[in-house]
């Protein structure tokens, strides 16, 4: 049960009370109190109830990231596994280049209300240095693009919007970027979702042998895995003038493209090897 609406975890609890030898397993990827908060949503006491229910009832309970996990175990006194997506080892690119002449930093989801602020502030720093540099970034989102959000990032030049595309195409763009973005919000509204939330997308950038940006809240679970392994280029603002400073410095860099070392080959085996991942997954249903 992925605990978006309190419909389907109604019909959990619902039917686990009929049947209650089934093995009921739950999975939280996104916080049940934070998405409620990005859209905006009654997070009532009948609501929390169910939460709750279903939490007690169920034999196993899986969290998308230590943080998150840790919060929970605290909230509701049960313990909880983690289980996100994750990679083969033997997938870890050791080097990658590419032979253009243009810088091209590449972000691979969707933009929403989970990360548009961060995803703008950055954009519109690539911006301002396309208007003073001669040689210019290119920023390429493939992803949807949130309505309400389509007509300000596609305003700006140095933006191109591919929409989504199939996952081997995503996988060849990250080969050929400089730079892959990996952003979360900074909103108030979206901060319980940036604290114990991480990217689908974390393992396969990590795995990519690129440089990979951290940008998201200090706070929050995707910019404490950076701590954890030290990995960088890291960033905790969408302040103009601290976003300028890292696309220039970034820019004039003669070394951009290969990242992969051992700080992230640590981070890909401890926490998002996914031999080890399916092995505690699958547990949960023998």
């Amino acid at each position: 049960v992925v605990p978006v609406s309190p419909w389907i975890l109604s019909a959990a609890v619902a039917l686990h009370k009929q049947y209650p030898a089934l093995n009921l397993v739950l999975y939280v990827m996104d916080d049940w109190q934070g998405h409620h908060e990005c859209h905006q949503l009654p997070y009532s006491r009948w609501r929390r109830r169910l939460l709750v229910q279903a939490i007690n009832r169920a034999n196993v309970r899986f969290a998308v990231s230590r943080e998150m996990a840790t919060h929970y175990e605290d909230a509701f006194g049960k313990s909880w596994l983690v289980a996100h997506n994750g990679v083969r080892k033997d997938s870890i690119q050791l080097e990658a280049a590419n032979g253009r002449k243009s810088r091209q930093v590449f972000l691979a989801g969707d933009v929403n209300v989970f990360r548009f602020d961060a995803v703008m502030a950055f954009a519109e720093a690539i911006e301002r240095h396309n208007r003073r540099n001669g040689k210019p970034i290119e920023f390429v989102v493939m992803g949807e693009v949130a309505e309400q959000h389509r007509s300000a990032l596609s305003s700006l030049r140095a933006v191109k919007l591919l929409s989504r595309r199939a996952h081997a195409e995503c996988l060849e763009t990250m080969k050929a970027a400089d730079l892959l973005y990996l952003p979360l919000a900074f909103s108030k509204q979206s901060s319980r979702i940036s604290l114990y939330s991480l990217p689908t997308k974390l393992p396969e950038y990590l795995a990519s042998g690129k440089s990979v940006l951290f940008h998201a809240p200090k706070e929050s679970a995707m910019f404490r895995v950076a701590e954890r392994y030290d990995l960088t280029p890291r960033l905790a603002t969408i302040n103009p003038d601290a976003l300028d400073a890292f696309v220039e410095s970034w820019a004039q860099a003669e070394q951009n493209g290969v990242q992969t070392n051992l700080r992230t080959q640590r981070a890909l085996v401890e926490e998002f090897d996914i031999d080890r991942l399916s092995r505690s997954f699958q547990a949960a249903f023998v």
